[in-house]
C-alpha cells in the first residue's frame, strides 16, 4: 500500500475538523478536558487521530524517524536478546515474540529475517497494532518481502493471555495520552487541561489532584509553578503486559529518565515534544491532528506499576549500552571489502543508534520478567536498575 500524499489544503483542512472537534468535547465536557482526553482525541481518534489517518508519519517524507528505520542492526540486537530468552524458556519450542506498535512493520521484517538465518523464527509473531492503516501497510511490506513470514505473524487487538517468550515496546509509551499538573502557589496541585482562551484552545486549570496521586507528588517536593506529566496510561500498560506474562521478558525501549531524574526542580515546564516534518516543538494545540505528541517516560513508575503485577526488574541501562552487550559492535568479520558503502552504512547506524548526542544515552531500555531468573545479555555491559 503506497503511502498517502496529502496537500497542504487537505492537511490544513484536516487540521481544521480536529478542532472543531476539539471545542464540540470542550463544550460538552463544561469548558474544560483533561489534556489526557485531549492527547488520545489528536493522536488515536479513529479517522481524526494522528496515528489514524493515512499521512505519511515515519521516514525522510513524514514527522520523525525511529531505529528500526535506520537500518537492521537495531533488530539484530534485538533478535540476539529474544534467542538467549528462548533458549532459557521451559519448553522453548512454545516461544512467541509479541511487538505493541510496529509503526511500518520494519522492525518486525529484519528481526525475523535475522531469527530466519539463525533457524529460530518464533512459533508466532504477533503484532499488537491499533492503527487500520499501520496494519494495512505492514501487510503490504511482508507480502512485497519475504511473504512466507506471513505464516508466522499474526495480528491482535488486545493483549493475550498467558505469554511466554518475549514482548516488545519500541517507542510505545511515548505516544499514550499523559495527565499534566501544576504547583500552585498554596502547595495545593491542580489537573491542567485544555479549554478555550478567546475561542483558540489554551492551557486551563481543573479541579485540584487529590488521593493516593496527590500524595505521590507530594513525596516529590516540587517547586511553586512547577508543571509535569504523570504516565498513568502507561502505568496501566505495563500492569496489564505484566499480569499477561507467563514466562518470560518485555523490552520496553523509550526515551525518558528514572524518576529523581525526571521530575528534577529545573525540569520546570514538563517533558511534551512534538514532531512536524523532522522540526520539534512544545505547542501540543499546534497543527491538531497533523503532528505527533509525545511525552517522555517516568522509568521508575513503570518498574513500580510491573512490581505490583508480579513482574521482576530484569535490568535498566541506557540503549547504548543494551546495544552494546547485545552484539552491535560485533560487525561481520568477513564479507564487508573496504572501502564497502554497506560497512559505512553500518558504521552510521550504529552512530546514530549508541552515541550519546544522539539516541544512545536519552534511550532507555527496560526489562521486566516473570518466571525467568536468568541474568540478560542486553544487561551485561551495565545494569543501573538501582537507580529507579
Amino acid at each position: 500500500m503506497a503511502q498517502v500524499s496529502q496537500t497542504r489544503a487537505e492537511h490544513d483542512a484536516h487540521s481544521s475538523r480536529v478542532v472543531e472537534r476539539i471545542h464540540d468535547l470542550i463544550h460538552e465536557c463544561g469548558g474544560w478536558i483533561g489534556f489526557d482526553q485531549y492527547m488520545h482525541e489528536v493522536l488515536h481518534s479513529p479517522g481524526y487521530g494522528y496515528y489514524s489517518t493515512g499521512a505519511v508519519k515515519l521516514g525522510a517524507d513524514g514527522d520523525y524517524i525511529t531505529a528500526p528505520m535506520l537500518g537492521n542492526v537495531f533488530a539484530g540486537c534485538l533478535a540476539r536478546q529474544y534467542q538467549q530468552i528462548r533458549e532459557n524458556l521451559t519448553h522453548p519450542e512454545s516461544a512467541i515474540i509479541l511487538e505493541f506498535g510496529a509503526g511500518t512493520g520494519q522492525l518486525t521484517l529484519d528481526i525475523l529475517t535475522c531469527l530466519m538465518q539463525e533457524s529460530a523464527l518464533p512459533k508466532r509473531y504477533l503484532i499488537l497494532e491499533t492503527s487500520g492503516d499501520l496494519v494495512e501497510r505492514q501487510r503490504a511490506l511482508f507480502e512485497n518481502s519475504i511473504p512466507e513470514f506471513l505464516s508466522v505473524i499474526e495480528w491482535v487487538h488486545e493483549i493475550p493471555d498467558n505469554i511466554t517468550g518475549m514482548v516488545i515496546a519500541n517507542e510505545v509509551l511515548d505516544a499514550m495520552p499523559v495527565k499534566r499538573f501544576r504547583v500552585r502557589n498554596s502547595g495545593s496541585i491542580v489537573e491542567l487541561g485544555v479549554g478555550l482562551d478567546q475561542g483558540l484552545l489554551d492551557w486551563k486549570e481543573g479541579a485540584q489532584i487529590e488521593g493516593p496521586v496527590l500524595a505521590r507528588l507530594k513525596e516529590l517536593d516540587l517547586p511553586t509553578g512547577y508543571q509535569g506529566e504523570l504516565g498513568l496510561q502507561a502505568e496501566y500498560w505495563t500492569t496489564s503486559i505484566s499480569a499477561a506474562l507467563e514466562e518470560g521478558v518485555v523490552i520496553i525501549i523509550d526515551y525518558g529518565f528514572a524518576r529523581h531524574e525526571y521530575f528534577h526542580p529545573d525540569r520546570t515546564d514538563g517533558t511534551i515534544m512534538c514532531h512536524y516534518r523532522h522540526e520539534s516543538n512544545m505547542d501540543p494545540f499546534l497543527r491538531p491532528g497533523l503532528q505527533d505528541i509525545t511525552a517522555h517516560v517516568d522509568f521508575t513508575a513503570i518498574a513500580e506499576a510491573g512490581s505490583q503485577a508480579g513482574a521482576g526488574i530484569a535490568g535498566f541501562c541506557s540503549q547504548a549500552c543494551f546495544l552494546v552487550a547485545n552484539g552491535i559492535l560485533d560487525l561481520p568479520p568477513s564479507g564487508f571489502a573496504a572501502p564497502s558503502k554497506q560497512m559505512l552504512e553500518i558504521t552510521q547506524q550504529i552512530k546514530k543508534l549508541t552515541l550519546p548526542h544522539e539516541m544512545g544515552e536519552l534511550f532507555k531500555v527496560l526489562a521486566l520478567s516473570r518466571n525467568y531468573p536468568h541474568s540478560l545479555s542486553g544487561f551485561s555491559f551495565k545494569d543501573v536498575q538501582d537507580c529507579l
